[in-house]
């Protein structure tokens, strides 16, 4: 098994640099604790993750965890308390060839149904999905990946991961060592085997940077480039917080808040969207919660615009045509969005003195 050392530098009396070891803490001491620390700090695993359940029922058992990365692929993690052995390949296997056997019905049923315990929000997976992914759910039509976690690894475990990853399989493996200094734990990651893409050998392959060309297109089509360009940069400049998502057929725009549980979640707040139905045209989608940050903004966009309608979910739309766009609109609209980020803000401290 490959051994990880790590070592403090810290100055002498002659300002040199001198290498002191650091403690290795024993796998007691942080196996209990490392799947807490995931669920809290879901980025340890892989930069945007965003987990959504956690010990998920299957027929093999509970699945450790289940996220979704920036590219809405799902993502499962076996976690092994102590070093990962070969076992651990078929159990991580086996869950997702159940998740992959599911339709997309019992698919988000099933997530929904898993999803508001140990420390994971409470979410209807399908709403959540179309949120986060502007409506584009083909991603969901990969097979998931495969993640095993460990503090540590064996050989055999190690060489057969890397020979699934070389031969096309969505698979990798990732270890983490714990040290001590004092009274300080440093927490080490290893990612001993990454994904390799092979575009042959994937039946889908759907990204950020897919989502905006076939957006791109779409816009062409129905010759609605300019004003999708026009909302775009509007939300763009005076949102500087926002994280923005291109989907395939639209964009969405997200918040950062906490959940109930303390951990850090990305909420869309409002969305553009194009449709074959409506050329030269675009239409501006704003979610609930935006709508709850913002209430008297709101109530004067809709004294002043007829043309914004309600949907059954609360939120609130309208379709903005080009040639047809008022500047008075994309003035009131900047002030509109400046008042969501404000009461963003607003809610966020109260979230925190509370």
């Amino acid at each position: 098994m490959i051994k990880v050392k790590l070592w403090s530098l810290n100055k002498d009396d002659q300002n040199q640099l001198n290498p002191l070891p650091l403690e290795e803490v024993r796998e007691t001491e942080t196996e209990k604790q490392l799947e807490d620390i995931l669920v809290r700090n879901p980025d340890l695993l892989m930069p945007g993750l965003k987990l959504i359940g956690r010990q998920t029922t299957t027929d093999g058992g509970p699945l450790d965890l289940i996220g979704v990365d920036e590219d809405g692929n799902l993502i499962i993690f076996e976690l092994k308390r102590g070093t990962l052995a070969r076992d651990a390949i078929a159990q991580v296997i086996d869950y997702a060839s159940f998740l992959d056997e599911l339709d997309k019905e019992t698919l988000f049923k099933h997530i929904s149904d898993c999803s508001g315990y140990n420390g994971i929000e409470k979410i209807d997976f399908e709403s959540w999905y179309q949120e986060q992914f502007s409506g584009n759910m083909d991603a969901l039509d990969n097979p998931p990946k495969m993640v095993l976690v460990g503090l540590g690894a064996d050989d055999r475990t190690r060489r057969m991961v890397s020979f699934l990853s070389k031969n096309g399989v969505d698979i990798s493996l990732i270890t983490f060592h714990a040290f001590k200094k004092d009274q300080q734990i440093f927490l080490a990651k290893q990612v001993e085997v990454e994904l390799q893409e092979k575009e042959a050998t994937q039946k889908h392959t759907y990204t950020k940077k897919s989502n905006e060309e076939s957006l791109k297109r779409l816009a062409e089509r129905i010759h609605a480039t300019e004003i999708l360009e026009k909302i775009t940069n509007i939300i763009r400049n005076e949102m500087s917080s926002a994280y923005e998502w291109p989907g395939k057929t639209g964009r969405s725009f997200g918040l950062v808040e906490k959940t109930d549980e303390g951990r850090l979640t990305t909420r869309v707040y409002l969305s553009i969207y194009l449709s074959e139905n409506h050329p030269n045209s675009v239409q501006l989608y704003f979610q609930p919660r935006a709508i709850d940050v913002a209430k008297d903004a709101f109530d004067k966009l809709k004294n002043n615009y007829k043309e914004l309608n309600s949907d059954t979910k609360g939120g609130l739309y309208i379709w903005l045509k080009k040639g047809e766009l008022p500047e008075r609109f994309c003035e009131d609209l900047k002030e509109l969005i400046k008042q969501i980020e404000t009461g963003w803000k607003n809610k966020q401290m109260q979230s925190e003195a509370e």
